[in-house]
């Protein structure tokens, strides 16, 4: 909340209203720049201008330059400028009620967080920015706003935006910010909405012994309507994901995958990664002029260049539903050529290599460790006549031999454990696991 120094010109023509200003009237400027925005700086009309269209005004305690006694003025639009509001009556401010206060040579709009304390001080919050800071109550004073020609104050003015998406009561998300990057997102409910865009809200904490509660005052940019959750949804390596922790929703990736719908989070701005649950877990989507945005999903598309290793599948008849692995020797337009790592060409000598269309590649799957072994009726791919073929485990003989039914030919075989992969499906850009209980 710094006021400018050195003088800036506003170019943006603005009808004059005549007769409005007239040299030596007290003002208050009203910039309308970025930083700016809400604060009030005072100055007095020294004459009309034309470049813009508006007046030329003396700030009160803006200075040229650094080191000048000269008093900085410039050239406004009519629309920066309004009279200065009668003189506070030197009341307290009642708890949430907008105020405006001096710092920095202008008076800034917040909210005040009660009145003042024995020391005569007064706390104020910035929405906007989520400053807290304190002052002296003679340094508040109650904020008004200049409207056809008279002073309202804002408990007079139905300010609420009609686009405004929140109402009382209503469970949200708020960001959580470090060095102004949002790290998380905290669960909390609407309490309360104060002038303009500014909501009251107390965030939610689960404990042991009930329900904690914690309140703060925010412009609504910082908040969203709470996140969509997948239900029954299996993560996969480098998932964008949020994880729950501390009361909040962090942002983070996938970095391993686990037995029992475990998974390794690393946060985004942190460096420790940590094991949990699917439950703690759900896909990162971005709340984006009110819609949610998935924005990644696996990371990026994947970019099938020269030396890529992928899988192959085919719609011939008796190779439908196997992938068989491959490495990309070059692409033309949606085809690749590619040279299989099993499969032979006519002599038997070399590898096979053949051109294939986008829709039969897929990189290669995650790799997803298998501490205990598979389990009665996981979903495998088993690795038979020189390709993978989706299959589901029919039996345990140990916990390196598996039978593996195969639905299509209704078949069983036998596999070593190094044999078999859990299956995943490539769908949509990410990796899917189907559901650990099929049926036979």
């Amino acid at each position: 909340m710094r006021p400018p120094r050195t003088p800036r010109r506003r170019d943006a023509a603005s009808p004059q209203t005549a007769g409005a200003f007239n040299p030596g009237d007290p003002v208050e400027v009203l910039p309308d720049e970025p930083g700016l925005r809400g604060a009030h700086f005072a100055a007095v009309v020294v004459g009309p201008s034309t470049k813009p269209r508006g007046y030329t005004v003396e700030y009160d305690a803006l200075l040229e330059s650094e080191g000048s006694d000269r008093k900085l003025r410039e050239a406004l639009p009519a629309r920066s400028l309004r009279p200065r509001p009668p003189p506070a009556s030197g009341e307290a401010p009642a708890a949430h009620a907008v105020v405006d206060a001096l710092h920095d040579d202008a008076w800034w709009l917040g909210v005040a967080l009660g009145g003042a304390d024995g020391a005569g001080k007064v706390k104020v919050c910035f929405p906007e920015t989520r400053e807290v800071m304190e002052f002296d109550a003679a340094d508040i004073r109650p904020h008004l706003e200049w409207a056809g020609g008279e002073w309202r104050s804002p408990d007079s003015m139905v300010e609420i935006p009609k686009t405004m998406p929140y109402t009382k009561g209503m469970q949200i998300e708020v960001s959580k910010l470090e060095d102004d990057s949002v790290v998380a997102w905290l669960p909390a409910v609407v309490a309360k909405i104060i002038w303009k865009n500014n909501l009251l809200v107390e965030y939610t904490v689960s404990k042991s012994d009930g329900i904690a509660l914690s309140e703060e005052i925010v412009d609504v940019k910082h908040v969203r309507p709470c996140s969509p959750q997948a239900s029954a949804i299996r993560f996969c390596m480098n998932d964008e994901v949020e994880a729950f922790q501390g009361g909040g929703w962090w942002l983070g990736v996938i970095t391993d995958v686990h037995p029992e719908l475990k998974y390794t989070f690393k946060p985004a701005h942190l460096g420790v990664e940590v094991q949990l649950s699917q439950k703690l877990l759900r896909l990162r989507y971005d709340w984006v002029d009110g819609q949610w945005i998935q924005e990644s999903q696996n990371a990026l598309k994947p970019k099938f260049t020269q030396g890529v290793k992928v899988e192959v599948c085919s719609d011939d008849e008796g190779f439908r539903g196997a992938w068989f692995e491959a490495t990309v020797l070059k692409s033309a337009g949606s085809k690749f050529l590619v040279e299989y790592a099993t499969l032979k060409a006519d002599d038997e000598t070399k590898p096979l290599t053949e051109a294939v269309e986008a829709r039969h590649i897929r990189p290669s799957p995650p790799h997803i460790p298998v501490v205990d072994g598979f389990k009665l009726l996981d979903e495998v791919d088993a690795f038979c006549n020189d390709g993978w073929w989706v299959g589901v485990v029919s039996k345990v003989i140990s916990n390196q031999k598996y039978m593996v039914y195969f639905r299509p030919w209704k078949e069983e075989m036998e596999f070593e454990h190094g044999q078999l992969r859990f299956h995943s499906d490539w769908m949509g850009g990410r990796w899917m696991r189907a559901s650990p209980a099929l049926e036979m």
